[in-house]
């Protein structure tokens, strides 16, 4: 995470924390005001793109078979929520960056848009992620062990991908091609949480999220779920176990210049956290 993207979760978390009742307690021991899961997870990643040119539609392509990019890596995640009223209103944040990148030497030829990479070329490729979440969330039953809620709110998603090597473009003379593409776009996401106090000092909680559209230009979703085992030992401070899974699936886009695009990505992670209550 950048400094300045710290910076303002920082400011957004301390801020909501100055603004949140008092804390009351879960489980018969865990204080309710903040809860933060802070850790790392491995995830399991699959990649499939399909990018048609003006030529006609490429082929589908998963990035971690053509071009050996890692299928597995771990990395630093953050989850939490704050109250901010006596009982039944939060506001929830998440983060999460996965970057990776790899090449190999092609075993068959590839039609990547309008560009034609030719078996035994060396590409190589990259793929970045980033997900910001923050949302409302509202208790509908509010119970001393059971809590269930529905939330409002966005995920700011970036991805970037790229591919790097000897091409020809448009049936023209085979040269070096950097092709990359990025976007940046807040994804509005509503869901379902539940939290259950199973113990004393054992929690699980659990969501759900997602986003739908159908328009002119896009067809897709995006969608997110998780369940967290935490076990507090002592008032303030536990472990927590994690699986979480992010899913953005694009049936079909088409861009300003007429090509068109599908792409499917998915995020599986099993993490383990320091899980924080206060």
């Amino acid at each position: 995470m950048s400094i300045r993207k710290l910076a303002v979760l920082s400011v957004i978390l301390l801020g909501a924390v100055a603004t949140s009742a008092r804390a009351e307690e879960f489980a018969n021991k865990i204080p309710d005001r903040v809860w933060v899961d802070l850790g790392g997870s491995t995830n399991e990643l699959t990649t499939d793109v399909t990018l048609a040119g003006k030529n006609g539609l490429g082929a589908s392509v998963n990035f971690e078979d053509v071009f050996d990019l890692p299928g597995n890596k771990t990395t630093f995640t953050i989850q939490g929520t704050v109250r901010v009223s006596e009982k039944r209103r939060w506001v929830d944040f998440g983060y999460v960056k996965i970057d990776r990148s790899g090449g190999r030497q092609l075993q068959q030829d590839l039609e990547w848009g309008d560009y034609f990479f030719s078996a035994g070329a060396t590409v190589q490729a990259n793929f970045n992620t980033e997900f910001i979440y923050g949302a409302f969330r509202y208790d509908f039953l509010h119970e001393d062990k059971i809590r269930i809620s529905g939330s409002a709110g966005a995920s700011w998603t970036n991805l970037g991908a790229g591919v790097d090597g000897n091409a020809s473009l448009n049936g023209g003379a085979p040269q070096v091609y950097d092709v990359q593409g990025k976007i940046g776009v807040p994804v509005p996401l509503v869901g379902l949480n539940l939290d259950w106090a199973i113990a004393k000092g054992l929690v699980i909680r659990s969501y759900n999220r997602f986003f739908r559209v159908k328009a002119s230009n896009i067809d897709g979703g995006m969608y997110e779920n998780g369940v967290h085992l935490n076990w507090y030992f002592i008032k303030n401070l536990g472990i927590g176990l994690g699986l979480d899974r992010y899913q953005v699936k694009i049936n079909e886009y088409t861009t300003s210049e007429g090509n068109k695009a599908k792409f499917g990505y998915t995020i599986t992670g099993l993490g383990l956290y320091a899980t924080l209550a206060f």
